[in-house]
């Protein structure tokens, strides 16, 4: 299903059956992140308190702060900068379960942050369901409800819902599909930041809304919040408030896309040219994702010349020799920086960048900007950030593999199930006693024990070798023998 939208009434084109309701998933954070913000402008709630003010109960673990809960505002929860890791122990995308929104988000008490609270940057799924979770409790009614009431109605999105109830007895719902998966859920636990159903004509008129600075139902300078990335506000891609800020090519772009549960979405505008692309999809066995919406954009706004700017001053190099090592992103995707006799490398996906340094510890290798972050006394630092994006690499130095005899939960393989259904191969191994875990999706990353039985990798994720199964990230990791 795609659909562009001119912002002019009326001016809609679209391909298939426009109010077909479609799951958006990581889209729906857009529409949190505006029900959050309506709840602002009423006085409900405020964006830079503690949580605790509105879940006086809730907790959270941490290896780098005492009560980080007192620290974590809405904005930490929308902008992905509180620390949360990704999955929840009850409801996730590897097991949906039965368990309500409420007890998936009480669950979040039992996980690890990832960094210290506003440190920087990294996506989950746990912030925004935390933030869809205080609109529930401080407006006593359930989360679908108060978007509905508040967002939903006054925009005329009559085929637009969180509600599962509703979902599951549309008669006119497409039915996503993924492969290896006969048949995918229906109920996302993850609500707030995923269990959104929408049609392309719905989604046009979401668009519209942002392109008409709120419609008079939002004050344009809480929409403006959306689109600055908290930290950074003079930078032009990101993540703001439940919003990406991207480029389509050479197109500002802002909006949302990503995917799960059998549906892929894009759902992008861009603001200097008043047009809008939506891109919903039943299946995610597919190559369509970003680029079918990016492409529309570069086929129907023009090429605009460049703006001169100002090239960056090249500056001696630092002492390189506590820079150098691997760093690690999501997945396999990693970096190695290195020393080259006067020159630092940086190699990415087998290509190979002679970098020039533009600050103390900031660097451009290619097209790409990068900054060392958080330097010890020896000035080996602990992450690799982009100076685009905020995207985050984590400093990961893993020792070369040597032959190892089980040895109780280590040097042995699991299984990762999403669903029940087998999706990977994890390893829990050790290397002259350093303790290492094998990735499914590919990379190896080193731990750290934190306490007897509670290892943290490299990345901030924690293994948990105290619960049975044992979980990494609170993916359950099932022994090949069972």
């Amino acid at each position: 299903m795609v659909g562009r939208l001119r912002n002019h009434p009326g001016r809609w084109s679209r391909a298939g059956h426009a109010e077909t309701m479609f799951g958006v998933q990581s889209c729906s954070k857009m529409y949190t992140a505006t029900a959050v913000l309506l709840a602002v402008q009423q006085g409900l709630v405020e964006l830079d308190v503690p949580i605790t003010r509105y879940l006086p109960e809730f907790r959270v673990n941490s290896t780098f702060e005492d009560h980080p809960e007192r620290l974590i505002t809405l904005r930490h929860l929308l902008s992905h900068t509180a620390g949360f890791t990704h999955e929840a122990p009850v409801g996730s995308n590897y097991l949906v379960g039965r368990e309500s929104f409420q007890a998936h988000c009480e669950s979040i008490a039992d996980t690890w942050l990832r960094f210290p609270v506003g440190h920087h940057f990294q996506y989950s799924n746990l912030g925004v369901d935390l933030a869809g979770y205080v609109l529930q409790r401080c407006s006593g009614q359930p989360f679908h409800e108060f978007v509905r009431r508040e967002l939903l109605a006054p925009l005329e999105m009559t085929r637009t819902t969180f509600n599962p109830r509703e979902i599951l007895r549309e008669p006119s719902r497409a039915i996503g599909h993924a492969a290896g998966t006969a048949r995918v859920p229906v109920r996302v636990p993850m609500v707030a930041a995923g269990g959104l159903y929408t049609s392309v004509n719905d989604a046009c008129r979401y668009l519209q809304f942002h392109l008409n600075q709120g419609a008079s139902l939002l004050d344009p300078a809480l929409l403006a919040e959306m689109y600055q990335v908290p930290g950074a506000t003079d930078r032009e891609q990101g993540y703001g408030l439940g919003i990406a800020l991207a480029r389509a090519g050479d197109i500002p772009v802002r909006g949302h896309g990503g995917g799960g549960f059998g549906f892929l979405s894009d759902i992008y505008w861009a603001p200097d040219a008043e047009l809008g692309v939506v891109v919903l999809t039943n299946s995610t066995n597919h190559p369509l994702q970003w680029k079918l919406a990016s492409d529309i954009f570069r086929d129907l706004i023009p090429t605009r010349p460049h703006a001169p700017t100002a090239s960056p001053v090249t500056v001696s190099a630092p002492s390189m020799v506590g820079l150098a090592g691997d760093y690690t992103g999501r997945g396999d995707d990693t970096f190695t920086f290195a020393v080259d006799g006067d020159d630092g490398v940086l190699t990415r996906d087998d290509t190979r960048h002679v970098v020039e340094f533009i600050g103390p510890n900031e660097f451009r290798a290619g097209q790409a900007q990068y900054r060392f972050r958080d330097l010890d006394d020896a000035g080996r630092p602990t992450y690799l950030e982009s100076t685009s994006d905020g995207f985050v690499f984590y400093r990961n130095e893993v020792p070369e593999p040597s032959p190892a005899e089980p040895e109780g939960p280590w040097n042995r393989d699991y299984v990762i199930r999403v669903n029940g259904v087998p999706d990977g191969t994890a390893r829990l191994r050790k290397e002259n006693g350093i303790p290492l875990f094998d990735h499914p999706a590919g990379g190896t990353l080193r731990l750290r024990e934190h306490v007897p039985g509670v290892y943290v990798a490299a990345t901030g994720e924690v293994l948990d070798l105290t619960r049975t199964p044992p979980t990494y990230a609170n993916v359950r990791l099932h022994p090949t023998s069972d």
